[in-house]
């Protein structure tokens, strides 16, 4: 048994504690799946902007498929539409961990469907549920879409002090039907997604609170359209950012989630399940980087004996093993306690918004210095695309800067512990 095996024992044994063996199966199973499947073929998911978008494109649709043939996309989906039925918070986390360490943004793809879903299932609408998660469910690839952030404002929609007045896509109710009119930018899967498009909007931005509205919307619905794919850093054709654009939209009234003041809390809650999503994907990067310097520091060598084993050098492998299994104990344990809501308290309260919050800006901080370190300790092979550090250090930046920002999240962290307003 090597170092990696071992420690994949021990995970097991810690987490066995806290997730059923039945659950453990999938993230053993994904696991296996991203060793022989994902980690061969990392570099064709890339393609870059300038490089094979055909080969990109086609590597990530044979990977998403296989992921989908395990049952990764109806995993945590209510057996009565054809999921899985997987409802811990833990077992998901750990699922995104693991498919980041093969690609960050395959891992992201696969992530969304749950968060999109995870409002219908937190207001108990098992009609909405019917009508957009059972497609979910079948042998078919799939996404949807989570439209949260507008030009204007940024980050200001996911700030709860702000009270959704600087929302600008309106929803206005004509008889049986929502009229949605506005503008979204960045949220992943736009105009790829064959679901729905959860939309964050206002019936009212001097009402606060109670004027927030998540409603969904069929991605066939006339009046929606997009921009181009933007140009990115990194993720580039496993992650689909465009502009989206609401005129005169029209939905059913019961396509709103809930209901004044209700769809507010749902926001905060899904923004917190969203970053400590992120906080896994963050660790599953930084753990495949430290898989990939730790053999390349084994094999490369400084006055005749292996780079990992002078003083200098090891203390910086040694900090990059504190910081990823620090921010994974701490996801864990934020993942522990949104599976237990009567004794920590509903995703959208401050105290948990700020554990998430923390989460998150920990494990991408760590993870972005991590992939920093390891491109220094490796040099020029660090840099080169054959070394695949590159792409995890491109891939893993817009993790710290979506959702808010590290700054807006460290805002939330302060919230958790005493109130403030702008």
């Amino acid at each position: 048994m090597n170092r990696m095996e071992e420690m994949m024992g021990i995970r097991k044994r810690f987490v066995g504690a806290i997730a059923k063996p039945e659950d453990w199966e999938i993230v053993e199973a994904v696991h296996e799946f991203v060793e022989n499947e994902i980690m061969p073929r990392r570099r064709d998911l890339d393609g870059g902007w300038h490089h094979d978008e055909k080969l990109a494109k086609a590597t990530f649709r044979e990977l998403h498929k296989g992921l989908v043939d395990l049952g990764v996309q109806r995993a945590f989906l209510p057996e009565e539409i054809g999921g899985l039925g997987i409802n811990s918070t833990v077992t998901m986390c750990m699922v995104w961990e693991e498919i980041a360490r093969g690609d960050c943004g395959l891992a992201t793809h696969l992530s969304i469907i749950p968060w999109v879903m995870g409002p219908a299932l937190i207001a108990g609408r098992r009609d909405l549920l019917e009508i957009f998660g059972r497609k979910i469910c079948d042998d078919e690839p799939h996404t949807a879409c989570m439209a949260i952030t507008e030009p204007q404002g940024g980050a200001n929609i996911e700030d709860p002090t702000l009270h959704g007045r600087t929302i600008r896509t309106k929803a206005t109710l004509d008889g049986d039907e929502w009229v949605i009119n506005g503008h979204k930018i960045w949220p992943s899967g736009a105009s790829i997604a064959d679901i729905v498009y959860c939309t964050v909007c206002t019936t009212d931005p001097r009402k606060g609170d109670d004027g927030i509205a998540l409603i969904y919307v069929p991605p066939d619905a006339e009046g929606l359209s997009f921009g181009k794919p933007i140009e990115k850093m990194g993720m580039c054709w496993t992650d689909i950012n465009t502009e989206i654009f609401y005129d005169n939209v029209r939905v059913p009234k019961e396509y709103r989630i809930a209901e004044s003041g209700k769809d507010a809390k749902i926001l905060h809650a899904i923004i917190a399940g969203g970053r400590l999503g992120t906080a896994a994907i963050a660790v599953g990067v930084a753990q495949a980087v430290f898989e990939i310097v730790l053999e390349y520091t084994k094999e490369r060598e400084i006055a005749g004996k292996a780079v990992r084993e002078h003083s200098l050098h090891a203390s910086i492998l040694a900090d990059m093993a504190i910081a990823i299994e620090t921010a994974r104990a701490y996801y864990m344990q934020v993942a522990w306690m949104a599976d237990h809501p009567k004794i920590y308290g509903r995703g959208w309260t401050p105290s948990r918004l700020a554990r998430a919050s923390a989460a998150k800006v920990y494990a991408c901080d760590f993870a972005v210095w991590v992939t920093n370190k390891a491109m220094e300790l490796m040099g020029a092979y660090g840099y080169s695309a054959d070394g695949h550090v590159e792409k995890y250090l491109r891939d893993c930046k817009i993790l710290q800067l979506w959702l808010g920002g590290a700054q807006r999240a460290r805002l939330d962290v302060a919230l958790g512990y005493y109130p403030f307003e702008w």
